[in-house]
């Protein structure tokens, strides 16, 4: 509701409840920006970025690991699946931080 109540960026939000239905979601929808939690049902948000790299569709699509469990060992972990540091954010979180940080995703990289 917070990404979807700001005046500054036209954000559409849909929620998946684990990785299967994160994945048919991501098919459907083609999204910008992936919002995701490391602890999910049956399998990690670690299994989902192992499903997302292997589909050339989404080579583009950036992610934001939200996570309670935010260990240097699961941050070194996010890195070697393509998600970094400024992409890796722990629990309890600030709602601004998150709304910088996908605004600045959301916006053209000037070359």
């Amino acid at each position: 509701m917070t990404l979807e109540e700001q005046d500054y960026m036209n954000v559409e939000v849909i929620e998946s409840a684990d990785v299967a239905s994160g994945i048919r979601q991501m098919e459907v929808s083609n999204p910008d920006i992936v919002i995701l939690d490391l602890h999910m049902p049956n399998k990690t948000g670690f299994d989902f970025m192992d499903i997302v790299h292997k589909n050339k569709r989404f080579i583009k699509t950036k992610v934001i690991m939200l996570t309670a469990d935010d260990t240097l060992d699961n941050i070194f972990k996010a890195g070697g699946k393509g998600i970094g540091a400024y992409h890796f954010l722990g629990k309890p979180f600030n709602i601004s931080d998150l709304q910088a940080l996908v605004l600045s995703l959301s916006l053209p990289i000037k070359t």
